[in-house]
């Protein structure tokens, strides 16, 4: 500050910025380390996890002796035991949907002509309850069986950022473990499970990451461990 480059720039500055900037900067850096050796926040394990849906969708597949004819429009939502299609001969039986849900027939097969073995069509159950499991390290498991609605991030795209949140709770922790980790089961609760069904509804396997909330400790200690 009162080397000759500085004094020519600015000229001399009085000895009390100095003496002011030296104790408003330790003020600082006392607050800061204060805060942070007291204010706690709780750290987040992010594990793999697998979704699966409890019912899967139906494929209505052309067979292999008379072909099929369309009695819903594509998009149609039929009830269960609904007839599907019926068969150009009377040797072939007509086809039932297995459950609720909506028809999604595939134009182009059915406009080409389809051959046997190819799928017309796809039932989506309208409701159904997904499922999800993974492993976690012995040491998380005491913080999953506290925690009371986990937290799941499903990626829509591989794109950055864009995921679903979805929620659901443990139902099942398994009393082996094998390499350090513990199997675990559980099951979405009802608002997730609509919104995946919305997203991916035609999907039966999905990979997400779990996030299961450890320990709060303070910033401090995070920092030096």
């Amino acid at each position: 500050m009162y080397s000759a480059e500085i004094t020519e720039i600015i000229g001399t500055p009085p000895r009390w910025i100095l003496r002011a900037g030296g104790g408003l900067l330790l003020a600082v850096l006392l607050v800061v380390g204060t805060l942070a050796s007291t204010i706690r926040t709780a750290e987040q394990h992010p594990s793999a996890v697998r979704i699966v849906g409890a019912t899967q969708p139906y494929y209505l597949r052309q067979p292999a002796a008379g072909g099929l004819r369309p009695l819903v429009a594509s998009g149609q939502v039929v009830a269960q035991g609904q007839r599907l299609a019926l068969g150009t001969d009377s040797a072939t039986r007509p086809v039932l949907a297995p459950f609720k849900g909506t028809v999604h027939y595939d134009e182009q097969v059915l406009a080409g002509g389809a051959r046997p073995g190819d799928t017309l069509a796809l039932l989506v159950p309208l409701a159904t309850t997904y499922r999800f499991s993974g492993q976690v390290p012995l040491s998380q498991v005491a913080a999953l069986r506290q925690s009371q609605l986990l937290q799941i991030q499903v990626p829509l795209d591989g794109r950055l950022g864009n995921s679903l949140a979805l929620h659901g709770r443990v139902r099942y922790l398994s009393p082996v473990v094998h390499a350090g980790l513990v199997r675990y089961s559980g099951q979405l609760d009802g608002p997730s499970e609509v919104a995946l069904g919305q997203q991916a509804a035609t999907i039966t396997d999905l990979r997400g990451t779990l996030l299961v909330r450890g320990a709060s400790r303070p910033v401090l200690q995070r920092l030096l461990h």
